[in-house]
């Protein structure tokens, strides 16, 4: 995927999403669709103010699917969530609570 999307568009990154080589509080927005959630790693390298988006293409019927409150469980601390759903997927915008 990485070869074939326009490199102008965006940075892009290939590593393990266990041990992200991003420097602490180094960016701005996560997405993460269809993935494994390695919490403490996205904590890690979220700004302050950083978003979190968690989607899933099939919803509940999905194999890596989590609901909002497993997310938030998982991540720790207070997390603002805003969640939605269309056609068969679901998706959560969420940021620390406060920031």
């Amino acid at each position: 995927m990485l070869r074939h999307a326009p490199a102008h568009l965006a940075p892009r990154l290939q590593a393990d999403a266990a041990r992200l080589p991003l420097a602490t509080g180094s960016i701005a927005a996560a997405v993460l669709v269809d993935a494994l959630l390695f919490p403490a790693e996205i904590t890690r390298v979220l700004t302050a103010g950083g978003v979190l988006i968690w989607a899933n293409q099939l919803s509940a019927d999905g194999p890596l699917f989590l609901d909002t409150p497993t997310v938030i469980a998982a991540l720790g601390g207070a997390w603002d969530a805003i969640q939605a759903e269309a056609g068969w997927g679901s998706w959560t915008v969420l940021r620390r609570a406060g920031a």
